[in-house]
């Protein structure tokens, strides 16, 4: 009996024991990761999951006493956690084993093709947004409004979807955007025309975006349409401008980061090709519709047009006195080469970065021609385009 009570004092102490050295272990552990949190300075950017990361919040009592303050700091914290990339990786690894198909909103599909998502509308915002569009088109009456909704991957290439997985059905949105809008704008079925090519490269096997073939096929359909009478046919080849592309939905969702594509760009053959390209807010010129700087940055689709910004004007030597709006997003960047041969001048605004209202614009340039031109999770989901279009008409 004494014997067992001394061995379970003894077993006492050593758990004591063990434990304060787990506690001292642990604190020390704390102690080094928020030194190197403090030491580590913090990222503005994630290159593996390209997007902008959270900054430290700024102090306010009034912030503080909300709580708003403590809800961006855990945030902040999320997004500059030293070893934080180490520790994403190896959950992808650990998902992937688990037979996980889907990372941050992004699928992993057959033929190692990834698909973004499809979307559910912000039903608030894509009403107002139609209703904007509506006034606008009121308010030009003599003007031709044109309308691209380019669908995403997953609605084209359905076929490439992981096996038991299903999306939300895109084409009917886009059919509800056309009944509201087919009355008053010049409605280009783009998903008729890509659906024709779903067994070619139209789309990135790494990147949300359509590919220059995807974008090159929807000109050549849509050039009636667009009052582009004058047929491209023979009028541009195609030139390969980098083979180490990896886009953003293997950034977002960590798959196929040892995916290399190539980017191809159109050039007109024939005719004068001379352009200006004016980045109005930047104040800055160049002569071309590509940044070859870009091809060097982690999301080279920014080669077009040098990614996206509030407002580009371009000039072009055109023939043709005509003066088109786009406003997009930036599945439009690798479309609109396709138009300045038969344009006089394009003025490309971004929704998401213009801060002034479209009677700017339109008191600024004299458009003749609008084109609303955005892929589909863009669309239904964007809260920008009302606030432009409804401010000043």
């Amino acid at each position: 009996m004494q014997k067992n009570r001394k061995r379970s004092r003894r077993n006492r102490r050593v758990k004591q024991q063990t434990g304060s050295i787990f506690a001292v272990v642990f604190c020390i552990v704390i102690v080094l990761l928020m030194a190197v949190n403090i030491l580590t300075p913090d990222k503005e950017m994630s290159p593996d999951e390209d997007r902008r990361l959270a900054g430290r919040p700024e102090f306010y009592w009034d912030s503080l006493v909300s709580g708003d303050y403590m809800e961006k700091y855990e945030v902040y914290l999320k997004d500059q956690f030293a070893g934080r990339d180490l520790l994403r990786n190896l959950r992808l690894t650990l998902n992937r084993l688990g037979g996980s198909r889907e990372e941050n909103g992004v699928l992993l599909g057959k033929g190692g093709q990834l698909l973004e998502t499809i979307a559910i509308p912000e039903q608030e915002s894509l009403t107002a947004n139609l209703e904007a569009i509506e006034k606008f088109i009121k308010s030009h009456k003599n003007m031709t409004v044109s309308m691209m909704l380019v669908p995403d991957a997953a609605n084209i290439l359905n076929e490439e979807l992981p096996a038991l997985y299903s999306v939300t059905d895109q084409k009917r949105m886009i059919a509800q955007v056309k009944r509201e809008l087919e009355e008053s704008v010049n409605w280009i079925d783009v998903e008729s025309i890509l659906s024709k090519h779903a067994d070619e490269e139209i789309y990135y096997k790494t990147d949300k975006h359509w590919t220059s073939l995807g974008a090159y096929y929807v000109f050549e359909e849509s050039a009636d349409q667009l009052g582009i009478r004058k047929s491209s046919a023979g009028k541009f080849a195609t030139y390969p401008i980098t083979a180490t592309f990896n886009g953003n939905l293997s950034s977002r969702s960590g798959y196929k980061q040892n995916v290399k594509e190539v980017i191809d760009i159109y050039a007109q053959t024939e005719g004068d090709t001379d352009v200006v390209v004016n980045y109005v807010d930047e104040q800055r010129k160049t002569a071309s519709l590509y940044d070859s700087s870009k091809l060097k940055n982690s999301n080279q689709y920014e080669v077009f047009l040098g990614g996206d910004t509030s407002v580009i004007d371009i000039k072009t030597v055109s023939e043709n006195s005509d003066r088109l709006l786009v406003i997009k997003d930036s599945f439009a960047n690798s479309f609109i080469p396709f138009l300045t041969p038969y344009y006089r001048e394009i003025v490309v605004v971004d929704p998401k970065y213009y801060g002034g209202t479209i009677k700017d614009i339109m008191d600024t340039y004299r458009i003749t021609d609008t084109l609303f031109l955005y892929g589909g999770n863009t669309f239904f989901q964007d809260n920008n385009i009302s606030g432009v279009l409804s401010s000043g008409q």
